[in-house]
C-alpha cells in the first residue's frame, strides 16, 4: 500500500476539496490501474484556523478477478520509480556532492524533477490552482521551493506532532500541580495528627503557620507563561 497526503486550499469549499482531491487521483493514479482510497481530514492548524487535507491510499497490485483476493499475485513495478529515473537521480547527486558545482546543482534538480513524487507535486499544483481559479479565488500554491520560487527566507518547519504536543504538556502540567497540590495537603493532614497525638502544644503554633504555608504554596504554581520553558523545535 502506497499513501499519498495532499493538503487542500482552504479557499475551497468542502465539496470543492473533494472534487479537487477525486480529479487529481482518479487522473494521475485511477486512471493507470490503481484502487484509491481517499480520507478527507480537516484538524485546526497552528494558526487556529482549519488545515484540511486528504489521505490517499494506493493499491501496489492491479485487480485480478481470477484471484482469490481479487489483486494480482505480484506487485505493479510500472508503477514505481522507474529505475533509470532513480540511476540517474543517484549519479547526479553524488556528481553535485562532489563537485558543488552549479551545472551539477542543475543537473540534480532536472533528474529530481523525472521522480515520480515531483511529477505528482507539480500535478497537484495544477490541479489545485485551476481549482481555485474556476472558484473565483485568486489566491495560488506552487510545489517549488523557496529558492526556485527566489523568495529568500528561512522555510518554515512542519509542526505536526508538536502541536499536539505542546497541549498535552499544558494539560499534564495541570495534572501534575493538582497531583502535588493533593499530595502536599495530605502530608499536611498526617503532620497535624502526629501534633494532636505526640504535642498538642505544637500543634497551636503549626495551626498559625498554615495560612502562611499555603500561600506560599499557591504562589509557587503562580508563575507567568515566560517561565515555562521552552522545547526548541528545530534539534
Amino acid at each position: 500500500m502506497r499513501e499519498v497526503e495532499v493538503t487542500c486550499p482552504r479557499e475551497l469549499s468542502r465539496d470543492q476539496q473533494i472534487d479537487l482531491v477525486r480529479n487529481f487521483v482518479r487522473e494521475h493514479y485511477v486512471n493507470r490501474g490503481m484502487v484509491a482510497d481517499i480520507a478527507i481530514h480537516c484538524p485546526q492548524a497552528a494558526d487556529g484556523l482549519e488545515q484540511p487535507h486528504a489521505h490517499v491510499l494506493l493499491t501496489l497490485r492491479r485487480l485480478d478477478a481470477s484471484s482469490p483476493t481479487g489483486f494480482s499475485s505480484t506487485k505493479e513495478r510500472d508503477w514505481n520509480e522507474r529505475e533509470d529515473v532513480a540511476r540517474l537521480v543517484a549519479e547526479a547527486r553524488k556528481r553535485f556532492n562532489d563537485t558543488g558545482l552549479e551545472v551539477d546543482k542543475d543537473a540534480l534538480d532536472a533528474a529530481e524533477a523525472l521522480r515520480n513524487v515531483s511529477i505528482w507535486r507539480a500535478a497537484w499544483s495544477t490541479h489545485a490552482n485551476q481549482a481555485l481559479e474556476a472558484a473565483g479565488s485568486e489566491a495560488r500554491i506552487d510545489h517549488r521551493t523557496l529558492e526556485a520560487q527566489g523568495i529568500f527566507r528561512a522555510p518554515q518547519i512542519s509542526l505536526g506532532i508538536a502541536r499536539h504536543i505542546e497541549k498535552a504538556y499544558e494539560y499534564v502540567r495541570a495534572r501534575v500541580t493538582q497531583w502535588v497540590s493533593i499530595k502536599h495537603r495530605a502530608d499536611i493532614y498526617a503532620e497535624v495528627e502526629h501534633y494532636k497525638k505526640r504535642d498538642p502544644m505544637k500543634l497551636t503554633d503549626f495551626v498559625m503557620r498554615l495560612g502562611d504555608m499555603a500561600e506560599e504554596f499557591a504562589a509557587s504554581f503562580r508563575k507567568p507563561a515566560h517561565d515555562i520553558p521552552e522545547v526548541d523545535l528545530e534539534r
